[in-house]
């Protein structure tokens, strides 16, 4: 009798083990089933990451690409005064190129308001040929702020440093480590795009 009590138990306790063994599997697949489930969306992410990363570089290069071009609108707009001066000094053209690239209140090489024209107009009439060259490309160095070292030719009024060996023809430098001398031509543009200021400065001078 003893034994067959101890038999049913062990019965009982089989059968416990085996059920519970069952839950356990149960309960494995379903959140297995779960994980793979919520998983299937785990590709998406890192395509959502990627396009944000791309987005953003995109951004990035356009701000740049804008600086840039920026920036070389003022590299042009620097040649270009200096092709409106040299067309004037060569008589090709008046100086109505260089005047209509400023603004009404624009300080040109210390002319303001009515003195502009007339004054710019003498000194071109009593620096005969005035021809400019640059030394190096023009440089932006603030925002709307362009500057470059030059070379300026005239015919000789007894102000140049020497002459290029034409006999009438003097030479100034901006740059001259004989003199010494360490300058460059500024140009200062509004939002516009019109000149605001013109003047030769140091090389490294604050920016107004």
């Amino acid at each position: 009798h003893h034994d067959r009590e101890e038999i049913k138990m062990v019965n009982i306790l089989a059968a416990l083990v085996l059920l519970l063994s069952a839950m356990f599997r149960s309960t494995l697949a379903f959140q297995t089933s779960k994980i793979r489930s919520s998983s299937s969306f785990h590709p998406i992410l890192p395509q959502m990451l990627k396009r944000r990363l791309y987005s953003t570089s995109n951004n990035s290069d356009s701000d740049r690409e804008s600086i840039s071009s920026d920036d070389a609108e003022l590299v042009n707009l620097a040649k270009s005064f200096i092709i409106n001066k040299n067309a004037a000094g060569s008589g090709e053209s008046t100086l109505d190129g260089v005047f209509d690239m400023c603004s009404p209140a624009v300080d040109l090489y210390g002319l303001k308001g009515d003195d502009v024209r007339p004054g710019f107009t003498s000194f071109f009439e009593s620096h005969g040929g005035l021809h400019h060259e640059l030394l190096e490309e023009p440089s932006v160095v603030g925002s709307g702020v362009v500057q470059y070292p030059f070379i300026k030719r005239w015919q000789s009024s007894g102000e140049g440093d020497e002459s290029d060996g034409g006999g009438n023809i003097m030479v100034w430098k901006s740059i001259d480590p004989t003199k010494p001398r360490n300058k460059v031509e500024r140009l200062c543009f509004d939002a516009e795009s019109k000149l605001v200021k013109v003047s030769v400065v140091e090389v490294d001078a604050s920016l107004d």
